[in-house]
C-alpha cells in the first residue's frame, strides 16, 4: 500500500517554543503524523509533559532548554537531533515573544528583546537547520509569523515589525535554497487562544478583556482560533503533499468580517 503524501512516517523534526501553545500543538501533531520530534523552549518544565505525550505516541523525542537568541544553543539542538535521529528533515521555528505597548512607550531594551527572539531566533534556526539540509539536499523549514507581520499592529509594533521580517526572510531563503532541495514556508496565524497571547491581553485588565472580545468580533467566523488549527496546516506544509509550495506565507486568521464588505 502506497504511503500517503500527508504522512510524516520516518521523518524527524525540531520545534522551537514546543512547550506551550501553537508550538506544543505542532509538535504533537507532527508526532501523530509519524515524525520523531525534538522540542525546545526556555523552560524545561513546560517541555517535559509534551515529550511524554510524544513518547506515548510511539515516537522518539528529547526536550532541551534553549534560548533561541543564543547561536551555540540552536546549533547544539540541531547537532543533537542529527546525532540521535540520524538526520533532520523538518525545522519549525515557532518560538516568539511580545507585550502590548504604544510605539512611543517601547524601550529600546523591549524592542531588542522581541526582535532578538522573533527574528534572530528564526534566522539562527534556519541557518543551522539549513546547513544540515543543504548537505543532504533536502529538508523543510516552517517559520511561524503572525498577521501582525502582514497587516501591522498598533499596540505591538515591535512584534509586527519582527514578524514582517520573518515573512521576508522566508521568501529570501526559499529563493536561495529552493533548487537545493529545501522548502521554506511561513504561517501567519491570526488570533489564536494560547497561554502567551491571551495573557498579554488579559493582563491589560478590563481594557484587555474588551480587546479580546473586539478581536473575535472582527474575525470572519466570529471567534478566536484554536492551536490545532495552526498545527494541521503545519503538518501539511511539512509533508510531501506540499511539495510545490515554496516561499509562501499562509495567512490563517478566520477570514474577514462580513462588515468589511458592507456600506
Amino acid at each position: 500500500m502506497a504511503t500517503s503524501p500527508f504522512s510524516l512516517a520516518g521523518k524527524t523534526a525540531i520545534v522551537t517554543g514546543g512547550g506551550t501553545g501553537i508550538g506544543k500543538s505542532i509538535a504533537i501533531e507532527l508526532a501523530k503524523a509519524g515524525a520523531d520530534v525534538a522540542i525546545c523552549s526556555r523552560k524545561l518544565e513546560h517541555l517535559e509533559p509534551v515529550a511524554k505525550e510524544i513518547t506515548n505516541l510511539g515516537r522518539r523525542t528529547f526536550a532541551v532548554a534553549v534560548d533561541v537568541r543564543q547561536e551555540e544553543q540552536i546549533k547544539g539542538i540541531v547537532e543533537r537531533a542529527v546525532s540521535e535521529f540520524g538526520r533532520l528533515d523538518i525545522m519549525v521555528n515557532n518560538a516568539g515573544a511580545s507585550f502590548r505597548a504604544k510605539p512611543e512607550d517601547i524601550s529600546i531594551n523591549g524592542w531588542n528583546t522581541v526582535v532578538q527572539i522573533n527574528l534572530n531566533g528564526v534566522f539562527l534556526g534556519c541557518k543551522w537547520a539549513g546547513r544540515h539540509m543543504l548537505e543532504r539536499g533536502q529538508g523543510v523549514i516552517i517559520n511561524i509569523a503572525s498577521i501582525a507581520g502582514v497587516y501591522g499592529s498598533t499596540m505591538m509594533s515591535h512584534y509586527g515589525a519582527s514578524k514582517s521580517a520573518v515573512i521576508t526572510l522566508t521568501r529570501e531563503l526559499a529563493m536561495a535554497w529552493g533548487r537545493k532541495g529545501i522548502r521554506v514556508n511561513c504561517i501567519a496565524p491570526g488570533p489564536i487562544v494560547t497561554e502567551g497571547y491571551t495573557d498579554v491581553l488579559l493582563k491589560g485588565g478590563p481594557e484587555g478583556e474588551k480587546a479580546y472580545k473586539a478581536v473575535a468580533e472582527r474575525v470572519g467566523i466570529g471567534r478566536w482560533g484554536k492551536v490545532e488549527e495552526i498545527a494541521y496546516p503545519a503538518v501539511f506544509l511539512a509533508s510531501d503533499a506540499a511539495a510545490f509550495i515554496q516561499g509562501e506565507t499562509i495567512v490563517i486568521d478566520g477570514g474577514p468580517s462580513s462588515r468589511e464588505g458592507e456600506g
